[in-house]
């Protein structure tokens, strides 16, 4: 294992002494950046590795250390992620971002490899997913990885919904959420919504 990787395990404050370039650099803290989105402001957090979260800019910080543990500074993307960001966000596919899928397990990174196929304007059950990742049996255990998605919009869990056509729930922000993203990418039509 590699330095940078071991000290990318570590958690909680930054020690006296290191500068926002290492910390950074060494993967010691994830930077973060805020960018505009179908549904508003989301901030995106990145490290070495790649881009580790996204979530709605209101009250993020909260969300990120009941789920990553990790430091944090504020940062722009590393210049040849720039451009790739924004992409990723509109287009709902990582493209050529490169993603930090380190805080799932190996079954939730084959379902959100998988998600990240769905193209823009489309749609696939639950159903389909567990299909693909070879476990047609666990389409719950598919909605389970999906809500845990640390990395919405540019991973399209948005586009997985259930087999009877309603769309489900959407860990970002709720239900409109989901049903706003769908109308933006020209998918909605046919869906069923909850009362």
């Amino acid at each position: 294992m590699s330095i940078e990787s071991q000290l990318g395990g570590l958690t909680g404050p930054l020690p006296d002494g290191i500068t926002d370039g290492v910390a950074l650099g060494t993967g010691l803290a994830d930077g973060y950046d805020f960018y505009e989105s179908a549904i508003g402001s989301v901030v995106v957090t990145f490290n070495p590795q790649g881009v580790s979260s996204l979530d709605l800019a209101e009250g993020w910080e909260v969300r990120y250390a009941d789920r990553h543990h990790r430091a944090l500074i504020r940062a722009e993307a590393p210049s040849q992620w720039e451009r790739f960001i924004p992409e990723a966000i509109e287009k709902g596919t990582p493209g050529k971002l490169p993603v930090d899928l380190r805080s799932v397990t190996e079954f939730q990174r084959q379902v959100l490899v998988t998600t990240a196929t769905i193209p823009k304007g489309e749609v696939r059950p639950y159903g389909w997913v567990a299909r693909e990742v070879e476990r047609p049996g666990a389409v719950r255990a598919v909605g389970s990885a999906v809500a845990r998605n640390p990395i919405p919009l540019i991973i399209p869990c948005h586009r997985v919904i259930r087999s009877d056509g309603h769309i489900g729930n959407y860990s970002l922000g709720g239900p409109h959420n989901k049903i706003e993203l769908l109308e933006h990418e020209g998918s909605i039509v046919g869906l069923k919504f909850d009362e």
